[in-house]
């Protein structure tokens, strides 16, 4: 879980720097999202090693990044003040939310 928490929170820390130049920073953005799925599908598999406690913070995940992409789903026009809000920052709470879990997670033993 270690490894997991240090990979992701790297992936982390290289969006925001590419965020410098803001096409980078989509990309990256889009990498990290995948590798972020992918890590919780398998921490989902460990479920049953968490406290409750753990439990319901990897629940949180799932409805806030299963509502976020079915809110992609809708096609809501958004105007120019909203698309930094949908394409920026929401995703990137929800990979801070991530990697802040992986963090409470790393002291369990696997």
């Amino acid at each position: 879980m270690k490894v997991l928490y240090q990979f992701n929170k790297i992936l982390l820390i290289i969006t925001l720097v590419l965020y410098v130049t803001i096409f980078l920073g989509l990309y990256a953005q889009i990498v990290l999202g995948g590798i972020q799925i992918l890590s919780a599908i398998g921490i989902t598999f460990l479920w049953n090693r968490f406290e409750n406690k753990y439990k319901k913070q990897l629940l949180i995940y799932w409805l806030i990044t299963l509502s976020y992409g079915i809110g992609w789903l809708l096609e809501i026009d958004l105007n120019d003040s909203w698309w930094i809000l949908a394409i920026v920052i929401i995703p990137m709470s929800i990979a801070i939310y991530f990697v802040w879990l992986l963090s409470n997670l790393k002291n369990i033993q696997s």
